[in-house]
Formats: C-alpha cells, sequence, structure tokens
C-alpha cells in the first residue's frame, strides 16, 4: 500500500511538472536552456515507463530483494535531482531568463536529470525488463 501510495505521489509531481513548468518557459524566445530543461522534463516520462515496467515484472515475482532496493534507490536519486531540476527551472525563469548563474545551475540540474533518468532506465534493463 505505502509503494503504490508512493508511486501516485510521484506521478501526480511529474504531471503537474510536466504541464505547469514548461508552460513558465513559454514566450517568445527560446533559449538553450529553456529547450534543455523541456527536454529533461519530456525524457522523465522514460524513467517512470521503466520503473512502471520493473513493478509488472517485480509482481511476477521475477526479482529480488536487493533488486527492488537498487531500483528503488535508483529511482529516488532520480526525483530528488528531478526536484532540483525543478526548483532551478523556477529560478531561472523567476529572473526572465537572464540571470547567468541561474542558467548555469539550471544547465546542471539537466544534466544530472539526464544522468539519474539513464542511471534508472539501464539498472532495469540490467534486470532483463523489457522496455
Amino acid at each position: 500500500m505505502k509503494n503504490r501510495k508512493y508511486q501516485l505521489w510521484a506521478g501526480l509531481i511529474l504531471a503537474v511538472s510536466l504541464i505547469v513548468l514548461p508552460a513558465t518557459f513559454s514566450g517568445c524566445g527560446t533559449t538553450a536552456q529553456q529547450v534543455a530543461y523541456k527536454s529533461a522534463a519530456t525524457t522523465s516520462v522514460t524513467a517512470e515507463t521503466a520503473v512502471r515496467a520493473y513493478n509488472v515484472f517485480a509482481a511476477q515475482g521475477k526479482t529480488t530483494v536487493l533488486q527492488n532496493a537498487q531500483v528503488k534507490a535508483a529511482y529516488e536519486k532520480y526525483q530528488a535531482a528531478f526536484a532540483v531540476l525543478c526548483d532551478a527551472g523556477a529560478i531561472y525563469a523567476a529572473g526572465g531568463g537572464t540571470n547567468a548563474p541561474a542558467a548555469t545551475a539550471l544547465q546542471q540540474a539537466v544534466l544530472n536529470t539526464s544522468a539519474t533518468i539513464t542511471d534508472v532506465v539501464n539498472l532495469v534493463k540490467t534486470f532483463g525488463v523489457k522496455l
């Protein structure tokens, strides 16, 4: 039950992030930071899909307790990186896209989030889950 509640909250946070935050960046121009942020937000669906597929795989009894713990840890790391990405995007947007330190922080957050997405997907694949 706790895991299902956790998944529902994660899905809700992701849905809100994908809908609300990209809208924050809409406007006349598109910067490299905006494109990178939108790309990371869109590709985060890949991590969510991988974890859902893993959960189905696990429900079939095809995983170990250690594997479950590894996937959970990788997913939590991804969620933390995505939260930082959302914060960095909000700070960047609040500055009107003219704050160089905020742009740098946003670019780094995009890189970190992308790396954690890749980690989740690769880990799930190593256990034999078909994506």
